[in-house]
This record gives structure tokens, C-alpha cells and sequence, in this order.
């Protein structure tokens, strides 16, 4: 009984400390009970827990806080690289959602794009680097015929190819959303210059009609994507465009000799499927 009360009262004196610290001398912890309170030993601190680096304080914009968790996931001084490779391949025998509208429809198209990049993290979780582009086009249409009530449009021996290289200077935001630094989100802000060339061609009988194009595109365009750490060196990638602006200028001549020009501009606000991206980077 006098142990216990010895007990109580040095406890009393030093309720600003840990249990642990109470009893450092005993091999066995107790739960001493002081005005109806309960003291519980709990750590401060463990020696797996991330430490503050780990973390990136978010600025507030203005009055609010988003309250944004981010993690480091690209730490500062860091080079990455590596590739994109976007493949689209369409049949008309594949597709059955056609046949209500169209019939004797013969088609096919495709188009690849490789992506190769490298950039710098000038600090940490931000990315400014350089892009390079490769892209080429088919798409073929051997025959479409068009019969609703009475429109009938028929058309036949068409194929169109594009292929294009472009340069482009990006900058690229993550978040990462784990402590383990394995998943991350990412937004890529991204000015490129495009240059291609293109063509069309279609046989009327005996005469072969053809139109050549060559494009200059400079576009300003908006790419988020996700990237998970499947080792520790190296993530796999996602990503797609959802909006972006573009001036556009075309030059053009046909089979007869007879040229073209004009200029474009204009904004898309939308996900863009022929942009979904799938790669790979590498963290050195």
C-alpha cells in the first residue's frame, strides 16, 4: 500500500513525462490511475517513421489551403528519362456499332507515336526538360456506303498518311500521395513545335487525285497523368490531353500543280483519345 501511493505521488509529480520515463528502472509497466486519469505509454516517436524531409509543405493559394498531402517523389537534383509510345490500330471488322448506318464498309487505320524525353529536377517533385516526337498515320478506306431514307452516298479507293516530328520544351509537377514514395500524380505544361507532312489520295476511274500538305503547328498543351514506382529506379507512366492551344499554318498542292495556304488557331478543352500516353521513366 505505501509502495502504491509512492507510486501515485511520483507520478503526480511528473505527469509531464512518459510512463517509460516514470518506471525506467522496472522491467514491467503499470497503469497508475491518478484523478479518475489514465496514463498510457505510447512512443513519440518510432525509428521507421518518415521524417519531415519527406514531406513537401503546399503553399496556400491566397486565402485558401486545398490541404494537399505531397509527398517527395522526384527528390531535387535528380535526372529522369525515357519513353511514351501511343499505338492506335481500327478495323472496320472489328466494330459491329457501325452496321445500323453504314453498309459494304471496307476501312482501316493507325497511327504510332514515340516520345522519347530527359529533364532535370531543379527541385524536388518539379521537372523541367525536353521532348522529341516521331508520329505517322494511315488510315485507308476502301469502301463506305451511306443509305438513309433517301441519302445515299457512296465512297471508295481513299487513303490518307501523315508523318510528323516534333520538339518540345516541358515542365512537369508531381504529387506524390504516399509516404512510401511508390504512386504519384503529375501534371506535364508542355510548348512544342510540330512539323509534318501529308497527303491525300483518292482514284476517280482512270485519274488519280492527290493533295500534299506541309504543317507547322505551335502548340501549348496540358497533360496529366499517373506514375508508380515498380522498382526503385524505375516508374511506369500515364498520361492523356484534356486541353490545350494551337496555331496551325498549312501549304498545299495538288496533282494538277495548283497551291494552297492557311493559317489557323484555336483552343480544345477536352480528353483527347488519339493523346493517351503509356511509358516509361527512368530516376538517376
Amino acid at each position: 500500500m505505501l509502495l502504491s501511493t509512492l507510486g501515485i505521488a511520483k507520478a503526480h509529480t511528473n505527469d509531464n513525462k512518459l510512463l517509460s520515463d516514470v518506471f525506467s528502472d522496472s522491467i514491467v509497466y503499470k497503469t497508475v490511475y491518478v484523478y479518475d486519469t489514465v496514463y498510457i505509454q505510447t512512443p513519440l516517436i518510432t525509428k521507421n517513421q518518415n521524417t519531415s524531409n519527406d514531406f513537401i509543405k503546399t503553399k496556400a493559394i491566397g486565402r485558401y489551403d486545398r490541404g494537399i498531402s505531397n509527398y517527395k517523389f522526384i527528390p531535387k537534383k535528380k535526372w529522369i528519362g525515357g519513353i511514351t509510345v501511343s499505338y492506335l490500330d481500327f478495323d472496320s471488322k472489328d466494330s459491329r456499332l457501325l452496321y445500323s448506318l453504314f453498309k459494304d464498309i471496307d476501312s482501316h487505320a493507325r497511327t504510332l507515336s514515340v516520345k522519347p524525353f530527359i529533364g532535370y529536377a531543379f527541385k524536388d517533385n518539379s521537372v523541367i526538360g525536353l521532348k522529341f516526337g516521331y508520329n505517322h498515320t494511315i488510315a485507308e478506306l476502301g469502301n463506305l456506303s451511306l443509305n438513309i431514307d433517301d441519302i445515299d452516298v457512296s465512297m471508295k479507293d481513299m487513303r490518307y498518311s501523315e508523318e510528323g516530328y516534333t520538339v518540345a520544351l516541358f515542365h512537369r509537377a508531381y504529387v506524390g500521395i504516399d509516404a512510401g514514395r511508390r504512386f504519384g500524380l503529375f501534371n506535364d505544361i508542355t510548348l512544342a513545335f510540330n512539323m509534318a507532312s501529308s497527303s491525300f489520295m483518292r482514284d476517280k476511274g482512270d485519274t488519280a487525285q492527290r493533295i500534299d500538305n506541309n504543317i507547322y503547328e505551335l502548340h501549348l498543351g496540358v497533360n496529366p497523368g499517373i506514375a508508380v514506382f515498380i522498382m526503385d529506379n524505375v516508374s511506369a507512366e500515364m498520361s492523356f490531353g484534356v486541353a490545350g492551344f494551337k496555331y496551325r499554318s498549312e501549304s498545299q498542292k495538288n496533282h494538277l500543280g495548283e497551291t494552297g495556304k492557311r493559317n489557323s488557331s484555336g483552343a480544345n478543352f477536352k480528353i483527347n483519345l488519339f493523346n493517351i500516353n503509356i511509358g516509361i521513366t527512368v530516376c538517376l
